[in-house]
């Protein structure tokens, strides 16, 4: 990560949705002017970087078809969960993690106090991050995009044998399509989340 700049004037883009420069500091955020890309690490659960991921600022990516996110080495399996080993002690503390979809899911939480959430960087739930949160053994949130039903996730399904799973869902219609549900802000986000349902 050291050969990244932390330029401000680029990272404005996240400032703008809401994620301020001291949680990107936290997270260890980035910009590679080499590929005109905020960039984040991806770090097991001990804290190490095992990865660096990127998000291209070109508004015009889909046409030139640019990836919008791309893990700059061959990643193989997720065997993490990211932001866990930034977050270990609040969730620790909770007994309770909060799981999103998105990397930026969990600084905009940081950035309303939220400290126990962590993301799995897709819509599914792998073989080794069920393993993982069997192990952990605590109960687990989860708070994935509006268009996604955890009980069609196989592993969702064999974790509910081990741990309580609760399940924020955009059961009121408060989120638009795809809409993460910190998309919405934090009134919204709130709502969702004491209207969250065990699955169990």
């Amino acid at each position: 990560m050291e050969r990244y700049e932390f330029n401000t004037d680029k990272l404005q883009a996240w400032v703008n949705e809401g994620i301020s420069l001291e949680t990107m500091r936290k997270f260890g955020v980035h910009y590679d002017s080499f590929s005109n890309r905020i960039v984040f690490p991806i770090k097991n659960y001990s804290g190490d970087i095992i990865n660096v991921c990127g998000r291209t600022l070109d508004k015009d990516f889909k046409e030139k078809e640019i990836r919008k996110y791309t893990y700059f080495k061959p990643l193989g399996y997720l065997d993490t969960l990211y932001g866990f080993s930034d977050n270990v002690q609040a969730i620790l503390e909770k007994k309770e993690i909060i799981i999103f979809e998105g990397c930026k899911s969990v600084m905009l939480a940081d950035e309303w106090g939220i400290k126990n959430s962590c993301a799995i960087l897709t819509s599914h739930l792998n073989p080794q991050q069920l393993i993982f949160l069997i192990k952990l053994g605590i109960r687990v949130v989860f708070a994935l995009d509006e268009d996604v039903n955890i009980r069609d996730d196989d592993n969702i399904q064999r974790l509910k044998r081990y741990v309580r799973i609760e399940w924020v869902k955009n059961f009121d219609n408060l989120l638009s399509p795809k809409m993460a549900p910190v998309d919405a802000g934090f009134e919204v986000w709130k709502k969702l989340y004491e209207r969250r349902r065990s699955i169990n």
